[in-house]
């Protein structure tokens, strides 16, 4: 059964552009728009107890960011085991995600290669 990744990223084309490279890769995606989706779907994912092998998260999203989701996740004994890899626009941000216990923190744009180095990493971990 292949790993499943959940991208949270309101960017569309960027969501896109990652569920199309990590599904050539052999992934399973799941992607929401915003913090507020993804909460949503972690959730339904406790009570079927279906969980992401591991989130990509997006700092800045309207509705809820990302900063935000990691805390819940950090709060939750049956979510703070996912593997996180943080992305944003700045690099100041990466080091303060280090407080959310992120496990990866990406700076945008990063390449595909980049993307899945990380991801791959991660995959073999679990």
């Amino acid at each position: 059964m292949p790993q499943r990744i959940l991208i949270v990223e309101d960017d569309n084309e960027l969501r896109a552009l990652l569920s199309i490279v990590l599904r050539e890769e052999g992934f399973e995606v799941q992607t929401c728009p915003d913090g507020q989706a993804a909460l949503d779907r972690l959730a339904e994912a406790k009570q079927t107890r279906d969980f992401p092998s591991m989130v990509i998260l997006d700092l800045s999203m309207p509705v809820v960011n990302g900063w935000d989701v990691a805390k819940w996740l950090n709060a939750d004994p049956e979510l703070d085991e996912i593997p996180v890899i943080v992305t944003s626009a700045t690099r100041e941000q990466g080091e303060k995600a280090k407080a959310l216990h992120a496990d990866a923190y990406l700076v945008k744009p990063f390449t595909t290669d980049e993307i899945l180095g990380v991801v791959e990493l991660f995959s073999l971990l679990s």
